[in-house]
């Protein structure tokens, strides 16, 4: 069974026997246009050409939706007069800056916690237990969350918690910590448009959160207890997911050329998040195996992924490799499907941007879409936008219709990396309701 590794790119430094070997083994595609401040505006511009365009609207739903009562589990009960500590907190974390990572040692021996919990906010790992208080249900499978912009501990434990309930999984939170508004906007652009090859030695190779999900994520899908791994991602989270993506791909394309090559490494130049994929997944068994067992290995590991995006802003999210299933089709691994409301500016930005048709170089994003479109399009919540018209319709039993619908044939498809699979009537995700276990996407 052959795997085509898509978007690889060998660094021009190689040693011309090891610009060779990736030459004959992997599906390598000329390089990206680079990214850069003008196309970011270019996409930013073409997000906002909506109508009617009521930006605030789009991002917190409909004005009339804002005042109370709301439900226990609604992204807008942040802010409660009842509980003044929780809510302080939250108008704190949105608007002070703070560092990405922890104090350093005199800041942690000078200063007081509640001091350097506002001036240090690294991302970090929580579990969410399933609706029955137990983290340890499921335990061949390993769901995470990758939350998005504005969002301290007490939002991202309410996004968590519906979505345990909703699927009745524990989920491991990837804490995509905010460091206030300001810079989590900034944040969103480096990640966006300037982190095509992730490397940590280059300023604008890899945020933070994006570290933390890498490690994370590839150690889940190392272990061999766990035959199905799935990541739901939100907003700046699908950005992250969308760089996860990236380095996972290169260091599937290192293991394959290291296999052949395996004095090669210092060639490669690798930069450190590559050494750090690297560690997680290659060893010396896995270079001593046969091209085909490398394949099979490979293609274990990424079969278990699963991504689902909410409101995916992300610029580009592609399929790591291809291969044929038993009925002879081709399909791209691993398993993507997003979700968009047709009014939400933020999901304009990548999944729903019009560049997506018009200039796929730009905007590129595999896997199926399925769009919520007319008057109740509007907002980008995760909790309040998305998940409650999906609750509502899974719990409905027919009474209530589907929010998201397909959008077929929406991307154009790409040399190189095959159709875009069309999108069937209802999502996948669907079928994880309730506990519910839908056969493996691939065999």
């Amino acid at each position: 069974m052959s795997v085509d590794t898509v978007n690889a790119v060998p660094n021009q430094s190689l040693d011309p026997k090891i610009s060779e070997i990736i030459d004959s083994t992997l599906d390598v595609t000329k390089p990206e246009p680079p990214n850069d401040y003008e196309q970011l505006l270019q996409v930013v511009v073409e997000a906002l050409k909506f109508f009617p365009p009521l930006y605030i609207q789009s991002v917190f739903g409909p004005v009339r939706n804002w005042l109370p009562p709301h439900r226990a589990d609604s992204e807008y009960t942040i802010l409660d007069p009842w509980r003044p500590v929780r809510s302080l907190d939250y108008l704190v974390d949105l608007s002070v800056p703070a560092q990405s990572h922890a104090p350093g040692p005199w800041a942690r021996t000078l200063l007081p916690p509640v001091i350097q919990n506002i001036f240090w906010r690294p991302s970090n790992y929580f579990q969410q237990a399933d609706p029955y208080d137990n983290v340890t249900s499921f335990d061949r499978e390993h769901w995470f969350f990758i939350n998005g912009v504005a969002t301290n501990e007490a939002v991202a434990e309410i996004n968590s918690n519906l979505i345990s309930q909703l699927f009745q999984r524990p989920v491991t939170v990837i804490h995509n910590e905010t460091n206030s508004l300001l810079l989590d906007l900034l944040q969103c652009a480096v990640g966006k448009e300037f982190k095509t090859n992730p490397s940590l030695d280059k300023p604008q190779s890899m945020t933070e959160p994006a570290i933390k999900a890498t490690i994370a994520i590839l150690e889940a899908l190392k272990d061999p207890q766990r035959d199905k791994v799935v990541v739901l991602c939100h907003s700046q989270g699908t950005i992250i997911a969308a760089n996860v993506l990236r380095a996972l791909q290169q260091c599937l394309c290192h293991i394959k050329t290291l296999r052949e090559f395996p004095d090669g490494k210092s060639e490669l130049a690798l930069e450190l998040i590559d050494e750090l994929a690297l560690s997680i997944l290659c060893n010396e068994k896995v270079l001593a195996m046969t091209e085909d067992e490398v394949d099979d290995y490979l293609i274990s590991a990424v079969k278990k992924l699963e991504v689902y995006t909410f409101a995916n802003c992300a610029d580009k999210m592609t399929y790591i490799t291809h291969t044929t299933n038993e009925q002879g089709e081709r399909i791209g691994l691993p398993y993507i499907e997003n979700f968009a409301n047709q009014f939400d500016l933020v999901a304009r930005l990548g999944v729903l941007s019009p560049l997506r048709k018009t200039e796929p170089s730009v905007i590129r994003i595999d896997g199926a879409t399925y769009e919520k479109q007319g008057l109740d399009a509007w907002g980008h919540l995760l909790n309040q936008h998305y998940l409650f018209g999906m609750e509502a319709f899974l719990n409905g039993q027919g009474r209530v219709s589907n929010p998201y619908q397909p959008v077929l044939k929406d991307t154009p498809p790409q040399q190189g990396n095959g159709e875009t699979p069309p999108a069937s009537s209802l999502p996948r995700l669907y079928q994880y309701h309730c506990g519910g276990r839908p056969a493996p996407y691939y065999e």
